[in-house]
């Protein structure tokens, strides 16, 4: 009787996303360019985060590519990487039917 409990309980933990099975729920970000939103990981990224996101990391990237400092220049490049991550994603979108 107890294997056919938990049996169970594995197939709704598995059922809702709990354990092993959240693991292989978790997939590269998609773009809907209808809605302009990101679905990623279970969670949706509205247009206004997006664009949120953006703002940010360009402004952080002007403030430190100018700099005369190894440092801020690195760090410039890492919000460069982050700015063009956003824009590939947003460029390459998909409808939400899939085309």
């Amino acid at each position: 009787m107890t294997v056919g409990r938990e049996d169970l309980i594995h197939s709704l933990a598995k059922s809702m996303g709990v354990g092993e099975a959240q693991k292989s729920k978790y997939t590269s970000g998609k773009y809907n360019v209808d809605s302009g939103t990101i679905f990623t990981n279970g969670h949706v990224i509205t247009k206004v985060t997006i664009d949120q996101a953006k703002q940010y990391f360009t402004t952080q990237y002007r403030k430190l590519a100018s700099k005369d400092d190894e440092g801020a220049r690195d760090m410039a490049a890492l919000y460069e990487v982050a700015m063009e991550a956003i824009n590939m994603m947003v460029e390459s979108g998909v409808k939400p039917d899939g085309q």
